[in-house]
């Protein structure tokens, strides 16, 4: 396990980036907790997730808090009164002054286009299901709500969603939106999520 800080929030809090498996693995899988400040169940996942044991051949990419200063002020958007979320240029509708205009942003954007993941999860609240990736293909997110029991869902576009961003700008199919139930997750629900993740 490796840890690295690949940014800082408009507050100057670190954005931290965990590492689990092997370092040369092939396959890398990208888990965001938490996103949206106050939509933190997804953090407990990705916390159980730096004591997992991947796939010989998977390295796993966690990223607990992209937004730490919305997770300590919990609010939805960073300190700038952003959407993190709404800020990349994929339909992009004014979320920031422009496209990636964030700290937070440009962060994890430069974390995937070095990493280039093969799979991404995004976890957000409050729907308790799994969206239909925008720009992208649903054999994956299919399997995971087929995991976890939650249903595969297609919700409204998101403008600027960092999950279409990345399936029609990086790698198509690649990433997916998992919605949470609203309040905290139990130990049990976090483990079948942690189960679903290793094995995807």
């Amino acid at each position: 396990m490796t840890d690295e800080v690949i940014g800082r929030s408009v507050q100057g809090r670190p954005i931290t980036l965990v590492r689990i498996g092997d370092l040369a693995a092939p396959r890398k899988v990208l888990v965001v907790g938490c996103i949206h400040g106050n939509e933190a169940a997804g953090r407990g996942i990705v916390a159980d997730l730096t004591q997992a044991g991947p796939a010989p051949d998977a390295q796993l990419l966690l990223v607990r808090d992209m937004n730490p200063d919305g997770f300590a002020h919990h609010q939805r958007t960073n300190a700038h009164g952003v959407d993190l979320n709404r800020n990349s240029p994929e339909h992009w509708a004014g979320a920031g002054t422009r496209p990636w205009s964030e700290p937070e942003a440009r962060a994890i954007r430069d974390l995937i286009l070095r990493e280039q993941p093969a799979l991404s999860l995004y976890y957000h609240q409050p729907f308790g299901l799994v969206d239909v990736p925008e720009g992208g293909r649903p054999e994956a997110a299919r399997r995971y709500s087929e995991l976890v029991g939650l249903p595969l869902k297609r919700l409204s576009r998101r403008p600027g969603s960092l999950s279409r961003w990345q399936n029609v700008r990086v790698r198509p199919g690649s990433a997916f939106v998992v919605e949470l139930a609203a309040g905290p997750l139990p130990a049990e629900g976090r483990l079948a999520h942690v189960a679903a993740v290793l094995a995807m």
